[in-house]
């Protein structure tokens, strides 16, 4: 008859031979304490857990139901099992056993996502659009950051329908998001099926410079905005093998370059932007803002540069009927000579 010593050395034992690799070893004696029936709950969730290690799934799925429909404590055997039923495509299953989870544990992520994931890949794409809205709180952009997350485990594993699934979701958030539609042409791409990878590709030179604009406000350089977001867009120029879209890129790659503190590199990608458009406002506004930080108004010729590339922009609003952005240009350049002449 065992007791709680004899137990606990018991348990001992079968970690040591798990860590020197002796499963059979420690399966056997799993095996004796569980005959014995002392401290199921503890000595089934062992077992299960090593049935799982070793790929022996089913059997950890019996052991775990065994702890959840027979012993008091069951939350470990709960939390085991929503993995496992998600690995082993037990969707529908998957989604019951977090509900219970987060019955006690509404803000566990990991349980969460299980759930997300559980209901897109068991064709429930409307409930999981309201869930994963909720998880983040309504807040678009990082759900959408989330999804592509997602997305790009599952395209790593060449899981591509998981991957449209879970771009179907991105565009019932974010309809015609370009990266979406760049990410989908690729999947259709790899499948061989050119018809629908050159359908998709031929929306995008029609919707990105929409999605851009409306994204992105370039007056405003001290605005918080998201990196995360630039750095998906900035994900076009793996796909951008014609490039369409010198300009937004080298806007995006300097702002991120400014976030991240290389305000030199920022200068340049602006600068390589007007170049590239010279008709085009938003890299002069860009370049200005930088150029006024460098210069921490000591510097005269920065600005200068930076009071010329205001004015430029103000003359391009001004050509397009903007005036209220024209506007703002004049004042930045009134911020800037009245800072200058504080010094």
């Amino acid at each position: 008859m065992l007791d709680n010593i004899k137990y606990l050395m018991c348990l001992k034992t079968v970690d040591k031979n798990i860590a020197e690799n002796n499963f059979e070893l420690a399966l056997e004696k799993l095996n004796y304490l569980i005959r014995e029936e002392y401290k199921p709950s503890l000595t089934f969730l062992k077992r299960g857990r090593l049935c799982k290690k070793l790929l022996m799934l089913n059997d950890a799925y019996s052991d775990f139901t065994y702890i959840i429909g027979h012993c008091a404590n069951k939350k470990d055997a709960y939390y085991e099992r929503v993995f496992l039923n998600f690995e082993i495509s037990n969707y529908y299953e998957a989604i019951l056993d977090a509900n219970v989870i987060l019955s006690y544990d509404s803000d566990n992520f990991d349980v969460q996502r299980i759930k997300f994931l559980s209901l897109v890949y068991s064709a429930q794409e409307d409930l999981a659009k309201k869930y994963i809205s909720e998880i983040f709180e309504y807040n678009k952009f990082k759900t959408i950051q989330f999804l592509f997350n997602e997305t790009a485990l599952v395209l790593a594993n060449d899981e591509y329908a998981k991957g449209l699934k879970l771009l179907n979701i991105i565009d019932l958030l974010d309809k015609d998001n370009p990266i979406k539609l760049l990410k989908e042409a690729n999947i259709y791409g790899i499948a061989g099926q050119k018809d629908k990878e050159q359908l998709i590709l031929s929306r995008i030179d029609n919707i990105f410079p929409k999605y851009f604009v409306s994204h992105f406000r370039f007056c405003d350089m001290y605005q918080e905005k998201d990196l995360l977001e630039i750095c998906f867009l900035l994900e076009l120029a793996i796909f951008d093998k014609q490039n369409l879209f010198a300009y937004p890129m080298k806007i995006l790659e300097g702002y991120k370059n400014h976030i991240e503190g290389h305000i030199i590199d920022s200068k340049e990608c602006f600068e390589k932007a007007i170049k590239i458009n010279p008709k085009k406002p938003e890299a002069y506004v860009l370049l200005a803002q930088t150029l006024q930080l460098m210069s921490g108004y000591d510097n005269p010729q920065l600005r200068c540069d930076a009071e010329a590339n205001y004015k430029t922009a103000m003359e391009i609003y001004a050509n397009e009927n903007l005036m209220d952005k024209a506007d703002d240009m004049k004042r930045q350049i009134r911020h800037l000579n009245s800072s200058l002449m504080l010094k």
